[in-house]
């Protein structure tokens, strides 16, 4: 809300209450992409540019995939030291290399599925 409130002032507020219920429902069904739609119209209300929001909007969850993207690498490798796996940095790097490449890849399915 501070970040929010140096940018855009006193309409931090109203913002924030007319996105209240795509967060509501992102929380609700613990997915965001239920949500996706319900947001970008309520940022055209709200007076952003539709080419601006659509443009925003994807890039924010493309780097929340790069965040899931690490977060498995990371519980992967736990799991492995917690059971005596020994991974080579060579297995380690593919498997990085692996969930990148499909974190970006799903996004694109999706998409196309849908268009």
């Amino acid at each position: 809300m501070l970040a929010g409130y140096l940018v855009i002032g006193r309409r931090v507020g109203r913002l924030s209450s007319m996105i209240r219920t795509p967060i509501l429902l992102a929380f609700s069904t613990a997915s965001s992409e239920a949500a996706y739609p319900r947001t970008l119209e309520q940022l055209q209300n709200f007076g952003v540019p539709k080419r601006i929001a659509s443009f925003v909007l994807p890039l924010g969850y493309s780097f929340n995939l790069d965040g899931s993207m690490m977060y498995c690498t990371f519980a992967t490798l736990f799991i492995a030291q917690a059971y005596g796996i020994d991974l080579s940095i060579g297995q380690q790097a593919t498997m990085l290399l692996l969930l990148m490449v499909t974190s970006r890849a799903w996004p694109v399915c999706r998409a196309r599925r849908w268009s």
